[in-house]
């Protein structure tokens, strides 16, 4: 295939030299066969002289593009091919062509006598010993001092309906027992119900104490505002985080969650259980700082 292309491109002369001569003689017959048409006193005459006229001037055309198609491949095709490279010699068959050297101890040397190659045999090197070291001895290892270690997170499921548009799933929490000096993280998993809200509820989160005091808040729309309720396909899921921020960081002791949703101008969203809000399945413990 390199060879081929490589006389293409050498003597892309022929192929301009039958083009040029298809060119002329169908360029004449044209000529001819309009002098014929001029000439015809016959209706038959005239359409098949004109006819002949159209295929000579199609041929014509052929020639001129073959000729215009040779010229862009020689010029700037065929050069640019990979198996093709400018004043690449041509490949010549060798003896040795598709046979491995030896890559054995065998060495060929020139017979005087018989006029082919004689092998030789060199002996491997042999390598030097390789002396061994004794393992090294088993080392104790310190072990790391045992550290604290924060107190795992902890969830919950809840299955709670709240009108017939949304359902408490579950909560999670990072630890049951924190200080007043950071948010408490908590986090609530929504699942669309059936039925579309008809607004935008608010979900309200306390920590409340035993006394019934207000602790920590965080009242905000599912997801920071971003999966309002009036949004929520049935079947999904929402995860709805509520950093609740202390307003009693002098408080220590036990408390509970409440959650709910409600609307600034219409109030809070009745629950199954005929609540107003349900109270989260676990017992925050809030320890000094």
């Amino acid at each position: 295939m390199t060879i081929l292309l490589q006389w293409l491109v050498e003597h892309a002369w022929v192929l301009y030299a039958a083009c040029a001569i298809g060119v002329v003689i169908y360029v004449v017959r044209a000529l001819a066969a309009q002098r014929e048409r001029s000439l015809a006193m016959f209706t038959l005459e005239r359409e098949t002289a004109t006819a002949r006229i159209v295929q000579a001037w199609a041929m014509v055309f052929v020639f001129v593009a073959l000729g215009a198609a040779v010229f862009a491949s020689t010029a700037f095709i065929l050069p640019r091919l990979p198996i093709y490279g400018p004043g690449t010699p041509l490949p010549t068959p060798t003896l040795s062509a598709g046979v491995e050297t030896p890559t054995s101890g065998i060495t060929p040397t020139p017979s005087p006598t018989l006029g082919f190659l004689a092998p030789t045999f060199t002996p491997p090197a042999t390598s030097a010993p390789v002396s061994t070291l004794p393992p090294p001895e088993p080392t104790e290892t310190p072990m790391p001092a045992p550290t604290d270690t924060p107190a795992a997170a902890t969830s919950g499921e809840v299955h709670v309906r709240f009108s017939d548009f949304a359902e408490l799933a579950g909560y999670s929490l990072p630890a049951t027992e924190v200080t007043t000096a950071q948010p408490l993280p908590l986090t609530l998993y929504w699942r669309a119900l059936e039925r579309t809200s008809s607004m935008n509820y608010v979900v309200f989160t306390h920590l409340v104490s035993e006394d019934g005091r207000l602790i920590a808040q965080h009242d905000a729309p599912p997801a920071n505002g971003t999966r309002p309720t009036t949004g929520w396909v049935p079947g999904e899921t929402i995860t709805d985080p509520h950093p609740m921020a202390f307003l009693d960081a002098a408080y220590t002791g036990p408390a509970k969650i409440a959650v709910g949703l409600y609307d600034p101008a219409t109030g809070r969203v009745l629950a199954e259980t005929g609540s107003d809000h349900v109270i989260l399945p676990i017992t925050i413990s809030i320890v000094p700082q």
